[in-house]
């Protein structure tokens, strides 16, 4: 009998709790997935198989870690069984389930935060800190997971380090509660903010090399009951802009869409909720007009993206220069293309209006559920219907899509509750996909984004219904009857060609 099993023993029986070789154990790939891999591996545990049903089976080396214990119970909403284990055998178990030699960075990083938490501090070690290096890392890993957000979610014993992928908000981690005030301050410092004002919201921005390549990060903090939560933008520049034809539009939404872009005044919408990717959608735009031979000039908050050859102004509204009185002087300087940011109040929407009737080809964004509701929210803003209808030139809608994984790409089949709900029937006999889950996506069966889009164009039998005040039902009525196809009808196209599930077609439809 091992030492390494003898020791496991005796802390089982000095713990109450049952000991277990695990000699021939297999971590359930499942059960693995419901514990991040460096509270896993910083606990010595791992999930082995729910036992019985509704219950997790949690193998761990130190039983007498009871917080790391409670750290997990915090993340998996089912009753936990613990068995103390030999650690060599945990370390194994470790390796199946996440991978060998995948020992996580933070494990070590964030012991050395807390071991320098009880040392004077050092002024002179600099970028070298434990604290400054696990920053670095929580920013790093968040880029190499091609995640769009990072966020650092403060509880009342732990800080929850979380990942928005594809969309979708993933938990990756967890810090102790100790290390909070140091990495948030060192946050403040690298974007630029005051680290002694914790009672109000602060934003700021940094820009850093990640991988040999400069990556933008906008920083957010806000104060809750248990501290700050910090909220990371992570903008790479390259998948900011984009060509037309790789945003996701279809042979007609592409045409029609370079049809607007090809108007030399009016006005042209991007509408749809936050995280719709209206901003990659109005900067690929801006990028196929070109600056040299047109005076294109933005006012946007914030300039998320530098083009080299156009004019892009920052609003501050704590200056005084706010959307309206930036467009009242860029008015002045004799531009052929605005890009506004976003339409938010009445009189943005008055100096939208009359930089079309002055012969300016404007964009912008604008919150509604869908192309046809841009008019009367307008309308609603106090623009006279006559003003619009001779301004409008066209409303592009848009959602984002979750991409099936190529890797574990498989047919699927779905109940006919499901078909109905995206507008399909049993008797269609469709080639769905679904992923079924892999290493390379995550076991999420999704890997990558795509657009749908509907585009509305605005043509006489649109000018005459705005002109009359009509509703948004109306409008797509009349719309439909001239070859318009929704978004529900742009994504089930995606998910018949095999790029999305029709999970993602009903998530995204509000049909």
């Amino acid at each position: 009998m091992s030492t390494d099993e003898d020791q496991a023993r005796a802390l089982a029986e000095d713990a109450r709790v049952p000991f277990s070789a695990l000699e021939d154990a297999v971590p359930d790939a499942e059960a693995a997935a419901r514990i991040p891999e460096a509270l896993a591996r910083r606990g010595m545990l791992v999930a082995i198989a729910p036992s019985p049903p509704g219950r997790l089976l949690v193998a761990q080396s130190n039983p007498f870690d009871i917080v790391a214990i409670d750290e997990v119970q915090r993340l998996v909403p089912i009753p936990i069984d613990v068995v103390c284990a030999p650690a060599r055998t945990v370390a194994r178990l470790l390796d199946q389930a996440y991978g060998p030699g995948t020992s996580y960075r933070l494990t070590a990083l964030v012991d050395e935060g807390l071991a320098s938490l009880s040392r004077p501090f050092d002024d002179e070690a600099g970028e070298t800190s434990p604290i400054v290096r696990l920053v670095d890392t929580l920013i790093e890993d968040a880029v190499r997971a091609d995640a769009t957000d990072l966020h650092l979610e403060p509880e009342e014993l732990v800080v929850n380090v979380r990942h928005r992928v594809d969309g979708v908000l993933r938990q990756i981690d967890t810090l102790p509660r100790e290390l909070q005030p140091p990495v948030v301050s060192r946050l403040k410092v690298v974007a630029g903010l005051d680290i002694a004002e914790q009672r109000l919201p602060q934003e700021g921005r940094v820009t850093r090399l990640v991988a040999g390549r400069p990556v933008d990060f906008r920083v957010s903090s806000f104060p809750t009951v248990f501290g700050e939560k910090i909220a990371i933008r992570v903008l790479e520049q390259d998948k900011l802009v984009r060509g037309l034809a790789d945003l996701g539009l279809n042979r007609r939404g592409l045409a029609l869409f370079q049809d607007l872009l090809g108007r030399s005044r009016g006005i042209v919408l991007v509408t749809g909720p936050t995280g719709a990717g209206k901003t990659t959608t109005l900067y690929s735009a801006l990028n196929a007009l070109g600056g040299r031979a047109r005076n294109i000039m933005t006012v946007e908050d914030p300039v998320e993206y530098e083009f080299p050859a156009i004019r892009q102004t920052q609003v501050r509204p704590r200056a005084g220069l706010t959307f309206a009185t930036a467009i009242r002087s860029l008015l002045r300087q004799d531009p052929d293309v605005i890009m506004i940011g976003e339409i938010r109040d009445p009189e943005t929407a008055q100096l939208a209006v009359r930089a079309a009737l002055s012969g300016v080809l404007v964009f912008s964004t604008l919150h509604t559920q869908d192309a046809a509701g841009a008019v009367p929210r307008l309308m609603d803003m106090g623009i006279e219907p006559y003003l619009l209808a001779s301004t409008m030139a066209g409303v592009v809608a848009q959602r984002l899509v979750r991409l099936v994984c190529p890797r574990c790409k498989a047919p699927a089949s779905y109940p006919a509750d499901t078909l109905a709900r995206a507008g399909l029937s049993l008797g269609d006999d469709l080639p769905l996909v679904r992923g079924a889950g892999c290493e390379g996506c995550k076991q999420t069966g999704y890997r990558g984004r795509t657009g749908v889009f509907e585009i509305l164009a605005i043509d006489a039998a649109m000018h005459e219904l705005i002109g009359g005040r009509a509703d948004s039902r109306r409008i797509r009525e009349t719309a439909v009857r001239s070859g318009f196809k929704s978004i529900r009808d742009d994504a089930v196209s995606k998910a018949v060609l095999g790029q999305t599930t029709l999970e993602e077609v009903i998530r995204v439809s509000y049909e």
